[in-house]
């Protein structure tokens, strides 16, 4: 039995569509289409890092004199429901920002502990803009009394950022983030 392509034999794409090799590539692909939205919703500790000379004047108290300690409350990753923040990716984008800043303890034992707790993180379901506020709080531990500072933040991402619903939780997610390990830096002050 012969097949003759309903398109041009001579054009390469037809006889591969023909033949059906291209197929399974374009399967490939189109699954890869649909997988993609998933895999950006992954927040990064890039994305909420706060860059140096963020504080005018950083405290002398706390310079080189903090570990992260550790992070909690975080959420882990799920495309299905409403995508949240890890712990990991927050803890590394907390230590980045302190090494950045000059507060991160770099060799021997830390004079201060910090430990952070995320307590809310407040998402819309769906909208075109989504602002998220982000409620953590954070407590430094070592020599002398203990200190709590409870910092909540907000940050929006808009159409403009990502035609995608999911990219744009995930880019208001790491602003709201960023925003509040800025103002918790503030506060050290």
């Amino acid at each position: 039995m012969i097949a003759y392509p309903l398109f041009d034999t001579t054009s390469d794409i037809c006889i591969r569509v023909w033949r059906g090799k291209s197929s399974m590539r374009y399967g490939k692909m189109f699954m890869l289409a649909l997988l993609a939205p998933a895999l950006a919703a992954c927040a990064t500790s890039g994305g909420m890092t706060v860059g140096s000379g963020a504080i005018a004047n950083p405290s002398p108290k706390y310079r080189k004199a903090i570990a992260v300690r550790s992070v909690s409350g975080g959420q882990v990753m799920n495309i299905l429901t409403v995508p949240g923040v890890a712990n990991e990716p927050f803890k590394a984008a907390l230590e980045a920002t302190l090494s950045a800043n000059g507060y991160l303890a770099t060799s021997g034992t830390p004079k201060f502990y910090l430990d952070a707790e995320i307590r809310n993180l407040d998402q819309p379901l769906m909208g075109l803009d989504l602002t998220v506020i982000a409620d953590v709080t954070y407590n430094i531990s070592g020599v002398g009394p203990a200190a709590s500072y409870p910092v909540k933040a907000q940050a929006t991402a808009t159409f403009s950022d990502s035609p995608i619903a999911v990219d744009r939780i995930r880019i208001a997610n790491e602003r709201a983030m960023r925003e509040n390990i800025g103002q918790f830096l503030q506060a050290l002050r």
